[in-house]
């Protein structure tokens, strides 16, 4: 059977993402796109995200869009023949799924990326940190070398 799937990496969380397959073509009969295990991967599992900022902090929020489904009225009709509309509709649905998983994924990259960073950044103040303790104990001790040497050196020259 001739198909064509999509492999994206979908957006879940700033801390997660998750590889995606779907199913492009072919259409399902109830326009429901569905994997090779019959799940949903279409419209059901749309999200939406908000990026927002509290107490100055970027945040995402997520709203989950819930859609009915039912069936055409058997007594609506098309103007064009179905192919027309097929023909039509196929290249601005194709364009859009390859959007959405293209936003998807660079919105995945973005997000391990600033993840990395924000990780990196801990880390290097974190070795700064232990830095600054080992060279101040080293300059506490020569000073302190520095001190007894001094006084030793007093003390010789005022028993003389």
């Amino acid at each position: 059977c001739d198909k064509v799937e999509l492999l994206y990496t979908k957006f879940v969380s700033l801390i997660s993402s998750k590889p995606t397959v779907q199913t492009l073509l072919p259409l399902a009969p109830q326009g429901e796109m569905r994997t090779a295990g019959d799940h949903s991967v279409d419209h059901l599992d749309d999200e939406i995200f908000h990026l927002t900022t509290r107490r100055g902090r970027l945040e995402v929020e997520r709203d989950v869009v819930s859609v009915d489904l039912h069936e055409f009225d058997p007594s609506l009709i098309f103007e064009q023949s179905l192919d027309l509309v097929m023909d039509a509709l196929t290249p601005l649905y194709l364009n859009s799924c390859l959007l959405r998983a293209l936003q998807e994924a660079l919105a995945s990259e973005l997000a391990s990326r600033m993840t990395a960073m924000t990780n990196a950044t801990e880390n290097a103040k974190e070795l700064r940190r232990g830095l600054n303790i080992v060279y101040n104990r080293k300059r506490q001790a020569k000073i302190t070398q520095e001190l007894a040497e001094l006084t030793a050196g007093a003390a010789a020259t005022s028993g003389l």
